[in-house]
């Protein structure tokens, strides 16, 4: 069960999954150990990839992009661009090394190397940090406080939902910032349990994913974490996908003896339907940040 500590409010597993046994929550399937399918972004037609290039060096800091030619079309199609590609690109930081802390099978490894950076890894699965390989040599396979990295020797870490899968998530948020070079960033991403998914689904929201998941943040709870790492929280950006309350909804059903209404709604037709509408009203819940998933960028507390 989740429950809530009646100081701070922290929501965590109880009783908690051991240390030892961690490892048999992961299916063979487990979607962060298929196959990498990288999100390249300087793909497509030459008009696209004049664009991406736009928003990567005005919205992400790539200064090698920069086009000082580049027309009104391409200047407003970079403008649209950029969200999306601000949560699938790291923001450039001199330097250029990058590491992603629980890194799959590499899809996050290979979208950065294309776009310029030497990038590491960090994987406990064996078999997904051989898939990871084919973007990096520099793969540690283990726990993220076994990894032997040199203090100070990345511009870029990234833990894409992760700390709500380890034992000690301060530890990891610490050892991250020890590992960060001066002027880098690291980059936090955890579903969000003060969300809007969390409120209206409860026990059926999809961000709990009991038993692998051991903490459950909220954007204060994760900020706390991080400044007892020694951290502060510099931005926070809300998303809200449909598939997130389309898997809240399917847990929802099912939870109350509706199997076949389960399966209706996750047919082609309805599901359609449904995420359409999601998708259309599903920016509210961003912009009164409450979305489905929290990321943030932590730099170290100075003093």
């Amino acid at each position: 069960m989740v429950v809530r500590c009646v100081a701070c409010g922290f929501l965590y597993q109880r009783p908690r999954v051991r240390d030892e046994n961690l490892a048999d929550c992961y299916p063979d399937h487990y979607p962060r150990h298929q196959e990498p399918s990288p999100r390249i972004p300087l793909r497509g037609s030459a008009a696209r990839v004049r664009a991406v290039r736009r928003a990567l060096a005005s919205g992400l800091g790539y200064d090698g992009f920069r086009d000082a030619r580049a027309g009104l079309l391409t200047r407003l199609r970079a403008r649209l661009l950029w969200r999306r590609l601000r949560w699938d690109c790291p923001p450039w930081r001199s330097g250029g090394r990058y590491l992603d802390v629980g890194c799959g099978s590499g899809g996050s490894l290979g979208a950065a190397r294309a776009l310029g950076w030497r990038v590491a890894g960090i994987e406990v699965d064996p078999a997904a940090a051989e898939k990871a390989r084919r973007f990096s040599d520099e793969i540690h396979v283990g726990d993220v406080l076994t990894a032997r990295f040199v203090a100070g020797s990345f511009d870029v870490i990234s833990a894409f939902h992760v700390l709500e899968h380890v034992p000690d998530p301060v530890a990891v948020a610490r050892r991250m910032l020890e590992w960060l070079a001066p002027g880098g960033l690291v980059i936090i991403e955890v579903p969000n349990a003060g969300g809007l998914g969390a409120s209206l689904f409860g026990r059926a929201w999809s961000g709990l994913e009991l038993p692998r998941h051991l903490s459950h943040f909220t954007p204060e709870s994760l900020a706390r974490a991080v400044e007892q790492a020694g951290g502060r929280v510099a931005w926070c950006w809300h998303q809200a996908k449909p598939r997130y309350y389309l898997w809240s909804l399917g847990h929802w059903l099912r939870d109350r003896g509706w199997d076949r209404v389960a399966c209706a709604a996750a047919g082609r037709p309805a599901y359609g339907v449904l995420k359409l509408l999601l998708e259309l009203t599903l920016p509210l819940a961003r912009w009164a940040r409450r979305g489905e998933v929290i990321r943030i960028g932590v730099v170290p507390r100075v003093g």
